[in-house]
């Protein structure tokens, strides 16, 4: 467990934490890191400071906010392009990499859409060459979706989102951030995590009967559906819904409760007071209805040309052009939205783990003992710790806190005007807080 206090973090502090993590990750795969993919510890130490930097200025009262790959040019090829490749623009001249020039040409360079190319020249030192457009369905990965995303290369990639915050990332996978003073591993996924695997295994088996039910009833062939579909549609889900949260701007609480809660919920409570609570029927679990009705679409449509003991998934669904397919995908799109809309209303949206929604707009008792501390996971599992204090957080976060001390089974998710976003829940001895970093590009 590290210390309650930390001490402020700057780009030197993250250079090596970026360093660490590209070497481990090299050698587990058994190959050594290249100038090619890692520049030598003082260029990355100078790449990360000129962006820390630029962060900190304003272009006409415009915020600085950019990507920036660092990887030669003809590493590119030249005859691609969104949405299968990435667009390699080459300037006639280069230009210096200052925070002057990010700062210039940042507004120009869409965030979603295009990263600044830089370089180490021989004879000019780092230097930015030109634009190379990755286009939007990399976005996926922050709100979900229904589209292959092609990746990134393996090579340094930036991101600066707000003053004195930036993203380090290995093509498409995020490394670490600088926030707020601190160095913040994003190399884990919590939501891959075991403890979120097992709060929903599950349901994946009961959708997964309701599936097998009709397709024993079908009067033609069906493929075989694996199972992990169903956790990674809702996991999409999750996005979708937490991705249009903060979108919204106005922050919100999501609380996910175990289904035997459903009953306690359903009346007044010591713990939540609804303002708009749901009847119990279809319409509230329409969720289920739509993952299942997906489950046997994608099994129908691959079953007249698919080996029948080979089983179809998310590489399937996204691949098919199935019309119903898409329809269904747009159904659950325009759920996630509905649900994220209801945050905006004071107050948390309560839905069970089988997202079935039980309604918003819910205030946490005030009479729910304080939580002074809380415990920040430095790792997927929530193994390792830093214990922080809880004085200089809002009152949202605060009433989560106090909810998950007093339901250890009950998760929340709380979202922060400005975007950010936490999971908190208990575990082991402490209510526990994962911040979700890959996210944090929703800012933009």
């Amino acid at each position: 467990m590290a210390s309650e206090y930390g001490i402020k973090s700057y780009p030197k502090d993250l250079a090596p934490v970026i360093q660490d993590r590209w070497h481990s990750d090299e050698a587990s795969k058994g190959r050594e890191p290249d100038s090619d993919s890692l520049p030598e510890p003082s260029v990355l130490e100078h790449l990360i400071s000129v962006c820390f930097q630029a962060s900190l200025l304003r272009d006409e009262d415009r915020p600085v906010r950019f990507r920036l790959i660092y990887r030669a040019p003809d590493r590119f090829p030249p005859d691609q392009g969104p949405p299968n490749g990435l667009h390699r623009l080459l300037f006639e001249d280069l230009l210096p990499f200052t925070e002057r020039e990010l700062r210039k040409l940042s507004p120009s360079v869409n965030f979603h859409g295009s990263m600044v190319g830089v370089w180490l020249n021989e004879k000019n030192g780092l230097a930015i060459w030109g634009i190379v457009h990755s286009g939007l369905r990399w976005t996926q990965s922050i709100y979900g979706g229904g589209k292959l995303i092609q990746p990134l290369p393996e090579s340094l990639v930036i991101s600066v989102t707000n003053p004195g915050r930036i993203t380090v990332s290995k093509g498409s996978s995020d490394i670490a951030t600088l926030n707020c003073g601190k160095v913040v591993s994003s190399s884990f996924s919590v939501s891959d995590s075991k403890w979120v695997s097992s709060a929903f295994d599950y349901l994946a088996d009961e959708e997964l009967a309701l599936h097998r039910d009709a397709r024993k009833r079908a009067t033609k062939p069906w493929a075989s559906i694996d199972p992990e579909f169903f956790r990674i549609m809702r996991k999409q889900v999750l996005m979708r819904i937490i991705g249009k949260i903060r979108a919204n701007r106005h922050g919100g609480t999501l609380i996910i409760i175990p289904d035997e809660l459903i009953d306690e919920f359903s009346e007044p409570n010591s713990y939540l007071k609804f303002k708009y609570r749901f009847v119990s029927e279809e319409p509230r679990r329409r969720f289920r209805t739509l993952i299942v009705k997906t489950a046997n679409e994608l099994a129908e449509s691959y079953g007249s040309h698919q080996n029948p003991k080979k089983k179809v998934g998310w590489t399937e669904y996204l691949a098919s052009k199935s019309q119903t397919l898409s329809s269904l995908d747009e159904s659950v799109f325009e759920w996630a939205h509905l649900v994220a809309d209801m945050a905006q209303v004071d107050g948390a949206v309560v839905i069970t783990q089988r997202l079935e929604l039980i309604g918003f707009g819910a205030q946490i008792s005030g009479r729910l003992d304080r939580i002074d501390s809380v415990a920040h996971a430095l790792d997927a599992e929530g193994c390792e710790i830093r214990m922080e204090r809880t004085d200089c957080v809002g009152t949202r976060h605060q009433s989560a806190y106090r909810l998950c001390n007093e339901l250890h089974d009950v998760l929340a998710v709380v979202v922060s005007q400005d975007g950010t976003a936490q999971l908190v829940k208990w575990n082991g001895n402490f209510v526990t807080v994962w911040e979700q970093l890959l996210p944090s590009l929703i800012e933009v």
